[in-house]
């Protein structure tokens, strides 16, 4: 379980073009391939009734097809990667510990959905999760989740994805609603887009 929470915590979408004849959830999908990496700042907020004030961090991401990288800068650095079938982090020392995700069908199905994001697979993606709502409203859009899946219900309840589309659509903004009532939620800002991880990014990506 433990495996699951820290993949829900890493799900996460990507940018895209905006469209001349308007933004729709397949449109959306069969353009997130368009950029390979895409990287910015983060701010998250976790909240949870057995909390008196909310835990925040902030720090830098990195979001590709081969995986997912967390570097949390305040107030502690450390750093957390996500692949297909391993989450992978790392101390401000350096020491690399390893979770494997390989033989955890809960995990591989979280995993296998995040990767969809990032293929522009949709199909990949409705298999564990309901789309529960696309809603465009002028420059803005969201796109509501929830799961499938008993065993990853048990833990999730929804994920709330929302951006803008101006010259440019954007992701902005995430929320992460677990069945316990803990939320977390991310700020996205600074998006640069590329076609190649640095040879770094792929040291943290790999175990």
């Amino acid at each position: 379980m433990k495996s699951l929470k820290l993949a829900i915590a890493l799900f996460t979408a990507l940018a895209f073009p905006v469209f001349s004849d308007g933004i729709s959830l397949d449109s959306v999908f069969s353009s997130l391939t368009e950029n390979s990496v895409t990287s910015g700042d983060f701010s998250q907020e976790k909240t949870s009734p057995k909390l008196k004030r909310p835990l925040k961090s902030s720090g830098k991401f990195v979001f590709s097809k081969d995986g997912i990288i967390w570097q949390t800068l305040k107030p502690f650095p450390s750093t957390m990667a996500v692949t297909n079938d391993a989450i992978i982090q790392m101390g401000a020392d350096g020491k690399k510990s390893v979770l494997d995700g390989s033989s955890n069908e809960v995990f591989k199905s979280v995993s296998a959905s995040i990767s969809s994001l990032f293929s522009g697979n949709r199909a990949v993606l409705e298999e564990y999760f309901k789309i529960r709502s696309f809603n465009v409203n002028g420059s803005k859009w969201s796109l509501s989740l929830s799961p499938k899946d008993a065993t990853i219900s048990g833990t999730l309840k929804d994920i709330e994805i929302s951006g803008t589309a101006d010259e440019k659509a954007v992701l902005d903004s995430m929320k992460i609603v677990q069945s316990d009532s803990n939320t977390t939620s991310y700020k996205l800002s600074n998006q640069s887009y590329r076609q190649e991880l640095t040879t770094n990014e792929k040291s943290l990506l790999s175990k």
